[in-house]
């Protein structure tokens, strides 16, 4: 819920916004819990919320049709936690013995910051069909004192848009994440248009990345039914790939270095019920792979079928190495199929459908 007032009537413009918010996602990460509870906590389980509550005044100043820079500070009262209370203790107990601090923030927020904004993006119907848009902003908020949150924060994103033919669209997009300071932020992202093949909101980190490039064509441009004429058809080959990590911590793209890898197999639990991780023999693994990061490919259709943007997508996931992904997914492949049938990367690698209701970037 937000209310806003917006003066344009000079060249610099301004606004002032009051506003409510709480974002669910899905907190399903083995960083924010002891990784032994990961056998246990199902996405349900791992449910979180982000709440904001406060006041943003924003000043706009364009350079010219294009191109504008944007000035913002306010006042905002966050708060984050697991909904299930048992998961949220846990998770605060791993996080101070592992970080020294909690990773879900609580507190207040005295924010300010800069973007550079350029959009020379046309659109269709449909959606973005040439041009490009950038925007890169600069986030700050003080510690005013031990209860207010502390952090810089880097984030930009980059879109282009090249028309092939009438209506078809080489779509690209890259966006980077970087946080820092005693509260720093999160970027959540993933499934939908971001990281398709994934689940929403799959992935976070205080780093983090993600590009997309899409290639969107039409298949049917109208369709006359006996209800009238319906939105038309039109199909999509994409390809995703990213990751995020948190501060402190390794993150590794991707890496051509040969390596021995002992892979996970599961957990073994004795009579008081004590988890114990069992690892196989160490395998040499060598060649291109990912390894934070993750990516996936696949096509799509979207139809405007009752004015909403609906999309049907087949995806597969990878890493780019099936030996590195049937050490890197034994255990999964063991949970699925205990006769070991299944190797990693066919788990890994099967095919998922996914629906969902949205707007391409």
């Amino acid at each position: 819920m937000a209310f806003t007032y917006l003066n344009i009537a000079n060249r610099i413009q301004y606004a002032i916004q009051g506003f409510s918010s709480d974002t669910f996602y899905f907190g399903q990460n083995q960083y924010l819990y002891d990784p032994s509870l990961a056998p246990y906590i199902d996405r349900d389980l791992a449910e979180a919320v982000q709440s904001q509550k406060g006041a943003t005044a924003f000043a706009i100043y364009p350079f010219n049709r294009y191109t504008r820079a944007e000035l913002f500070g306010g006042y905002i009262h966050m708060s984050e936690s697991y909904t299930n209370p048992a998961l949220q203790q846990l998770a605060e107990d791993y996080q101070q013995s592992q970080y020294g601090s909690a990773l879900f923030r609580n507190g207040h927020m005295a924010p300010f910051g800069l973007s550079l904004v350029r959009e020379t993006t046309v659109f269709r119907e449909y959606g973005p069909v040439a041009g490009n848009t950038f925007k890169i902003t600069f986030e700050g908020s003080p510690a005013i004192s031990d209860n207010w949150l502390s952090r810089r924060t880097i984030d930009g994103d980059l879109r282009h848009y090249k028309r092939i033919v009438a209506n078809g669209v080489l779509a690209l997009r890259f966006k980077g994440f970087k946080s820092w300071g005693r509260n720093p932020d999160f970027l959540y992202f993933g499934g939908n248009g971001e990281m398709r093949g994934y689940d929403y909101l799959e992935f976070i980190g205080q780093k983090a990345f993600f590009a997309n490039a899409e290639l969107r064509f039409p298949l049917i441009e109208a369709m006359l039914t006996p209800v009238g004429v319906l939105g038309g058809l039109r199909g999509t080959f994409f390809f995703n790939m990213g990751g995020g990590g948190f501060n402190g911590e390794k993150f590794t793209v991707l890496t051509t270095k040969s390596e021995a890898y002992s892979p996970f197999l599961g957990y073994s639990q004795d009579l008081l019920g004590n988890l114990t991780p069992v690892y196989g023999p160490a395998f040499q693994v060598s060649g291109l792979r990912l390894v934070d990061a993750r990516a996936s490919y696949g096509l799509g259709l979207e139809s405007f079928l009752l004015g909403f943007p609906m999309h049907f997508d087949w995806s597969w996931k990878t890493l780019f190495n099936r030996n590195w992904e049937d050490l890197r997914f034994a255990a999964d492949a063991l949970n699925q199929d205990p006769s070991g049938f299944t190797s990693g990367s066919s788990f890994f690698r099967k095919v998922r459908f996914s629906f969902w209701i949205g707007y391409d970037f």
